[in-house]
């Protein structure tokens, strides 16, 4: 390989001061794509989003395919029919005898759905009379009649539970309608409809809000979302009976002390997001996120990343040993062996630099890890709300948002429906009792 002629006229030193900066500018740009790749590649990105592993090929084991030997199995319960319909033949069909009383009467109930049923329309005729003794018009109300619109309350919370349920996009909701009952409709239309719905359940939506505020526990998460192309965020606060969706602009404060008020006195459920310690004093941190985490940098770095993983997963499950019925002096002591526990493996692990920013994390988080241990009716990871926000997760890759009259159709519906469901009402019954009231 030839020698550039600039090199060659270079000293001794000259060239080692050379080598030296090329290697420190190189050791720079290896650290900026490797803080760029964690963006990517780390303890939280998805399955998706990770690259395929190659599996190597299962070897058959010659065990029985399908279900086990001798396995009985089991059937829908048959339901009492609703009518009854009787077969007859009087003739063969091939050689046109008579074919006289039959042998035996074989019974077979089967379950079928109607015809696709016509529109009821109905037409109201509906009385103004004036008060003269209040001085003001007086109309007669029906649970039937719609507050507004054409289109009847049963048809209305169908078309929300559509949207908001079934995740169907406006487009299959109005196919699926037309297909069922030749019911010709816009997707403007089946909008419009959801922002009528949307209004009824404000003042729900209101007293959900209340209930969050005045909760003993909250669960609270939060995740990125799309409006006209800007990026939202989409907010949850999960109590024993209520879901609160929230959808704001700020990833900061301000949703927090919306939805939990500004004293908020009971204990929320979090991950490691800066904004909540600012908002709210009693903390539990997520013990899921942390082990999730601790074990992708085991299998990354091995060593004391491994060991650090083991001994975090000793102390969760000595926590998750707590329970309501465990005295207070137990629970000290439990407390204190996790805490100095935690600090024990903080001091071993800081020296080494491919944890410094894991350990960092666990040491600005030590005041929130251990609150399950005095409080232990509430959970010690925020499952609870990220198993509510997956919802909203699915419905964002279906439909997007674009103004704040959709935000507001949204976050409304799907907190009503999400806080019916947690307390197992059905909600298309209460869907209609609210828009009949």
């Amino acid at each position: 390989m030839k020698i550039p002629l600039e090199f060659e006229r270079l000293s001794k030193r000259d060239l080692i001061r050379l080598i030296l900066v090329e290697r420190e500018a190189f050791d720079k740009r290896i650290d900026e794509l490797e803080r760029r790749l964690l963006a990517y590649e780390n303890a939280h990105t998805p399955s998706s989003k990770q690259d395929k592993r190659k599996y190597p090929k299962r070897e058959k084991t010659g065990n029985w395919v399908g279900r086990p030997k001798g396995y009985k199995g089991s059937t829908r319960e048959v339901p009492e029919p609703t009518e009854s319909k009787t077969l007859s033949l009087e003739v063969c069909p091939d050689c046109q005898i008579s074919l006289g009383k039959p042998e035996r009467i074989q019974r077979k109930v089967i379950e079928e759905i109607p015809e696709p049923q016509p529109l009821r329309v109905i037409e109201f005729f509906i009385p103004h009379y004036h008060c003269k003794n209040c001085d003001k018009e007086v109309v007669p109300s029906h649970p039937e009649l719609p507050s507004e619109g054409r289109l009847g309350n049963n048809l209305q919370a169908q078309i929300s539970l559509m949207k908001y349920e079934d995740r169907l996009p406006y487009r299959k909701i109005v196919q699926t309608l037309n297909r069922q009952h030749c019911l010709s409709l816009t997707p403007a239309t089946v909008l419009d409809i959801t922002r009528r719905v949307a209004d009824k359940l404000r003042s729900v939506y209101e007293e959900i809000k209340e209930e969050v505020k005045n909760s003993s526990a909250t669960n609270a998460d939060e995740t990125g979302i799309k409006v006209r192309g800007e990026k939202w965020w989409a907010w949850i606060f999960v109590t024993t009976a209520s879901v609160l969706f929230l959808i704001r602009k700020s990833r900061g404060q301000k949703p927090i002390e919306e939805a939990l008020g500004e004293n908020y006195q009971g204990i929320l459920g979090c991950d490691g997001w800066a904004s909540y310690p600012k908002c709210v004093e009693k903390i539990q941190r997520c013990w899921a996120h942390l082990l999730r985490e601790a074990k992708w940098y085991a299998e990354k770095y091995e060593g004391q990343a491994r060991l650090l993983y083991k001994g975090l997963c000793k102390i969760f499950k000595r926590i998750q040993k707590i329970t309501t019925e465990t005295c207070k002096a137990w629970k000290t002591r439990t407390h204190n062996w996790c805490k100095k526990e935690i600090q024990s493996w903080i001091n071993a692990s800081k020296a080494h630099k491919e944890l410094k920013k894991f350990i960092t994390k666990i040491e600005n988080g030590s005041e929130h890890w251990l609150t399950r241990i005095q409080h232990p009716e509430i959970e010690p990871t925020n499952n609870k709300a990220e198993r509510a926000l997956r919802e909203l997760v699915v419905q964002r890759k279906i439909s997007s948002l674009w103004n704040q009259k959709g935000i507001t159709i949204k976050e409304t519906i799907m907190s009503v429906l999400a806080t019916w469901q947690l307390k197992g009402l059905n909600t298309f019954s209460m869907l209609r009792q609210t828009l009949s009231s």
